[in-house]
């Protein structure tokens, strides 16, 4: 009987149980990710608000997007990701869920950062604007969108950012501002539908 192998399958069992155990311990969300009913129910509530106001604000399409992280850089700085999880659009647009899917926040950099400063972000068109992010230019041109408006969705309870939400019109100047407040009517019932819980 050979003991060398059975002190390696002990120690090998050992070891793998405790990890089990340390990985439940330290990280219990992953023992919980799943899609529940309640969940499904939420990304069906946003994709009828995306509807909603898109109809009423006359738009070309309307996404919803949750910030989340993506890894990490080689030095171990996070990836702020962001992917959209509920959207409304006319005919000759894409999904915007297949395309913007664990997409890298730096891509639009000032874009984000006027959400964070100013917790919107607009261009009236896209032909006179002052770009600071070309690539975001050129994402909205692929499109053929002519102005292009989104808000930052605020965790309620800890104003934190957890998403945003953005309309877009194949038109300048296609949002009439007043209807902003119709956008902050609905940033709650988005935020809570995006933190419904797991």
């Amino acid at each position: 009987m050979d003991y060398n192998l059975i002190i390696v399958a002990l120690i090998t069992s050992f070891t793998t149980l405790v990890s089990i155990y340390l990985r439940d311990l330290l990280f219990p969300k992953l023992r919980k990710q799943s899609l529940t009913i309640n969940k499904s129910n939420s990304y069906i509530e946003l994709d009828k608000i995306c509807a909603n106001i898109r109809d009423t604000l006359k738009s070309k399409a309307v996404y919803i997007a949750y910030f989340h992280n993506g890894g990490h850089f080689i030095t171990g700085i996070c990836m702020d990701k962001y992917t959209v999880v509920a959207e409304d659009y006319d005919s000759g647009i894409s999904s915007y869920k297949k395309n913007y899917k664990d997409t890298l926040v730096n891509n639009f950099p000032y874009l984000f950062h006027n959400l964070l400063v100013r917790n919107r972000h607009y261009i009236d068109n896209i032909n006179t604007h002052k770009f600071q992010d070309r690539c975001y230019k050129e994402d909205l041109e692929r499109r053929n969108i002519q102005s292009a408006y989104t808000f930052l969705i605020k965790d309620p309870i800890k104003g934190s950012p957890i998403g945003f939400i953005s309309l877009e019109y194949d038109k300048s100047c296609g949002f009439n501002k007043d209807d902003e407040k119709y956008i902050w009517k609905r940033e709650n019932t988005i935020a809570n539908l995006l933190s419904t819980e797991k």
